[in-house]
């Protein structure tokens, strides 16, 4: 009789998880659509064909609802970056993987429009503002594994690991803006190519060298082209004017 009651207990609480992640994302579908401020319970309701109570059951506020949903669609988001990287050869080639990862495929890119919407969202919703907070640390975190993790291997020299990943992290999030709500201010090509240039200057190497060679490069016309192996390159120090020359150039755009 024990194992009976057992067993129906665990088998109602995954039908709830289930159920509240099914909840989360059609909040995350909606919001794509609407955004934050257009997205009501009634809308997620509609899509899961539920009252909204039942909604209200699994989410005390619309509010709660909202920041759920951001957080359980950055951390997958964030954990198929980890996983991507993570199995890469070299530091240098999970560094470009991450930084790769992170640039928006296009000005309609639906996870940066997400991410974008969701700072503004952070400011008037006290529920999100701790998630947030939370999730940009963990992308900061993510980037300064790898840079120490490059120092050790004899990759990289990255003097202040930290704040070497909170720059790389606080430039992509300020060119993404740029480049998914700004359209023909920033080509792809040109947020690649700053990318990399702070990469080098904050890990002693070269714009060439940050990049992944095992992967195949597809050129314009669709053609594979050669790259170089992926043996670790010794480090040259960068230079402050490494840096300035950096963003200076990002300032003029």
């Amino acid at each position: 009789m024990l194992c009976t009651e057992y067993r129906a207990q665990v088998v109602k609480k995954e039908t709830v998880e289930q159920r509240r992640i099914e909840i989360l994302e059609a909040t995350c579908d909606v919001i794509i659509e609407r955004g934050f401020a257009g997205t009501r319970v009634a809308d997620v309701a509609k899509r899961l064909s539920v009252s909204n109570s039942l909604i209200h059951y699994h989410f005390a506020s619309k509010e709660e609802l909202l920041a759920a949903a951001f957080e359980h669609y950055a951390n997958k988001d964030l954990a198929d970056m980890q996983r991507d990287s993570a199995s890469a050869p070299t530091s240098v080639a999970k560094l470009w993987r991450l930084i790769e990862s992170y640039v928006p495929e296009g000005s309609d890119d639906v996870e940066w429009m997400l991410w974008i919407d969701a700072w503004g969202e952070a400011l008037r919703n006290p529920k999100m503002k701790p998630i947030s907070q939370e999730l940009d640390e963990q992308s900061i975190a993510v980037f300064e594994k790898v840079l120490r993790a490059g120092n050790e291997s004899g990759e990289f020299h990255c003097v202040h690991p930290r704040e070497s990943a909170t720059r790389i992290s606080g430039l992509i999030d300020g060119l993404a803006v740029q480049y998914a709500a700004h359209e023909g201010v920033l080509k792809r090509k040109d947020f690649i190519r700053l990318m990399r240039q702070l990469a080098a200057a904050e890990t002693g190497l070269s714009p060439d060298d940050i990049r992944d060679t095992r992967r195949s490069n597809k050129s314009t016309n669709g053609t594979t082209k050669q790259t170089d192996d992926d043996t670790p390159r010794p480090a040259s120090l960068a230079t402050d004017f490494d840096l300035r020359q950096l963003f200076t150039m990002y300032a003029m755009l």
